[in-house]
């Protein structure tokens, strides 16, 4: 049977802490009463500061945008077995990680984007790119590691036949990953160019994750990777961290998926407390601004997330 830990008074967590959980709705409707403390699922919000990529959260409920002043760096999701198969494990449709960047109109909106008026639309007709980064855990670098979601919260390097692949589908699609013997910088590829015209700098696009492992299924767990983003003509974004929780739902019980959410939540709180901790040189830049708008960001970087038992 699969355990994973509770945390009875889990009250507070970040708001740089952020899930995109997209489940079949047949399997959240089967696990509704462990599901009611959703958080909130917000794409990865792509914006400028003088000359450096920036990155918040768009929340596709609200379709507001918020960039905190030590940025959000830590983004969850979820991969369960693909349709008819064991492996791989796969995002579900749209697709996550999930990506955003908004006109500068909707930046200077203080309805639209928390704060307003301080950030920068992309260029338009650019590509916007990622890479795959190395992280460190004690000794080990690798593009990624994973922990089972027993015991406290522990990633260790994965075997060198577990994959973890993003995708691009329809036109001009590709397919591009790491795995458990990779520990260096990798190229990725173009998310998506921006738009032009009157929606200049614009981005709304998903990719897909898919996590296999040679002869069977992935276990389940927590997988973590890092990507960096890049565009032309601005310095990249600092490094951002997605932890992937692999599950099969209809093998647990509506506890034991209350109580893998809870996991997920441990782990993302781990990385932010030990990985996304120390600013980077983007991050630097706005903590330089000194601007009213982001001290407020700042003192609401705290949100409550209800106990899902």
């Amino acid at each position: 049977m699969l355990t994973f830990p509770r945390l009875e008074n889990l009250v507070m967590r970040s708001l740089r802490v952020v899930r995109c959980v997209v489940i079949p709705a047949v399997l959240i409707a089967t696990l509704a009463p462990a599901a009611s403390g959703q958080d909130v699922h917000y794409d990865v919000f792509v914006t400028a500061s003088g000359t450096s990529l920036v990155i918040g959260g768009y929340d596709d409920a609200a379709t507001t945008a918020t960039v905190p002043s030590d940025q959000m760096r830590v983004f969850g999701g979820e991969v369960v077995p693909a349709t008819g198969t064991a492996a791989p494990y796969e995002s579900a449709s749209p697709g996550e990680p999930g990506f955003r960047a908004a006109t500068q109109s909707f930046l200077n909106n203080p309805s639209l984007t928390t704060p307003a008026g301080v950030y920068t639309a992309l260029p338009g007709s650019t590509p916007l790119t990622f890479s795959f980064l190395p992280i460190s855990i004690g000794s080990d670098s690798r593009n990624l590691f994973y922990w089972s979601g027993t015991g406290s919260v522990a990633f260790a390097p994965v075997n060198a036949d577990v994959s973890l692949d993003l995708a691009k589908q329809g036109g001009g699609g590709w397919t591009t990953g790491i795995n458990g013997s990779s520990a260096a910088v990798i190229a990725g590829n173009t998310i998506q160019v921006t738009s032009a015209g009157v929606s200049a700098g614009t981005v709304h696009t998903h990719l897909f994750t898919s996590i296999a492992k040679a002869g069977a299924a992935p276990d389940q767990g927590f997988y973590l990777y890092a990507m960096q983003l890049g565009m032309t003509g601005l310095q990249s974004s600092d490094s951002l961290y997605f932890v992937v929780g692999a599950l099969d739902p209809a093998t647990l019980t509506p506890e034991q998926f209350a109580d893998f959410e809870t996991a997920h939540g441990l782990a993302e709180v781990w990385v932010e407390n030990n990985l996304a901790a120390v600013p980077e040189p983007a991050s630097f830049a706005i903590l330089g601004l000194g601007l009213a708008g982001l001290v407020g960001t700042a003192s609401r970087g705290m949100r409550s997330r209800t106990n899902r038992r």
